[in-house]
């Protein structure tokens, strides 16, 4: 019996037969698995230790230059500042103080015979302190806009609210008040108020802005219209990004 398995397996390497394991097919457009739960958060680069904020992430941000379609081109740059910090497995991938870059990819006035004004944005990347750049692993789109932040001011005598500080060692109500008499004109000040209208990442479409639609053309791309008249973007308008999905194949 020995000797007849032998026989077999000394004829097929004669023939040029080879066994091996079997191995499972991927094709090679196929991710492996997890790869793609990892990809829809985020891309981390290896050199360099950055995060490329992925599909689905959702930015607020604050433009730090007016716009309108009466002077705005195709291509023109667009700076907007974040707000809040981006969170990702308890730590903060995106600072508050940090920069997000796009541009102008569509600027239609508006005019007699056509009252309606468009100005459409896309943005690229992120830009931190540090001057890191953290490109979008896809375009991210504007999702809502709202007015600019309310920051108002109340009276108040109460030394806690004032901007003064006592010598160095010195706790007492005499020392508050030396305090003040070197700063005499803040007695009684109008002092910042918590600010007001903030909007958040859940928010959608158009807050407090009278006269403008944000028109979406498909999901990867959102267009802010005026039905009448330029849009206009005063400086410090809100805005929630998100990353665009892959696109479908």
């Amino acid at each position: 019996m020995r000797s007849s398995a032998l026989a077999t397996a000394l004829s097929l390497v004669s023939m040029g037969l080879q066994t091996k394991p079997y191995e499972p097919f991927m094709s090679q457009s196929e991710p492996a698995r997890g790869q793609a739960q990892a990809g829809a958060v985020h891309q981390e680069d290896s050199a360099t230790g950055s995060f490329r904020p992925g599909a689905g992430t959702v930015i607020v941000v604050e433009l730090t230059k007016s716009l309108e379609t009466k002077k705005a081109k195709v291509g023109d740059k667009v700076e907007c500042d974040v707000v809040q910090d981006l969170l990702y497995k308890g730590k903060i991938i995106i600072p508050h103080d940090a920069q997000v870059l796009g541009h102008v990819t569509e600027a239609t006035p508006s005019t007699k015979e056509k009252p309606q004004s468009r100005l459409g944005l896309v943005f690229e990347k992120i830009v931190l302190k540090d001057k890191r750049e953290l490109p979008f692993q896809y375009p991210a789109v504007v999702m809502a806009l709202a007015s600019p932040v309310r920051r108002t001011t109340v009276p108040t005598t109460q030394m806690t609210d004032m901007p003064i500080q006592m010598e160095k060692g010195r706790t007492t109500g005499g020392a508050a008040i030396d305090a003040l008499g070197a700063n005499s004109n803040l007695a009684g000040a109008n002092m910042r108020a918590p600010a007001e209208g903030a909007i958040g990442a859940a928010n959608r479409g158009v807050i407090g802005i009278k006269g403008l639609a944000l028109e979406t053309l498909s999901p990867e791309m959102t267009v802010i219209v005026s039905s009448k008249g330029d849009v206009k973007l005063v400086f410090e308008t809100q805005m929630v990004l998100r990353v665009i999905d892959p696109p479908k194949k």
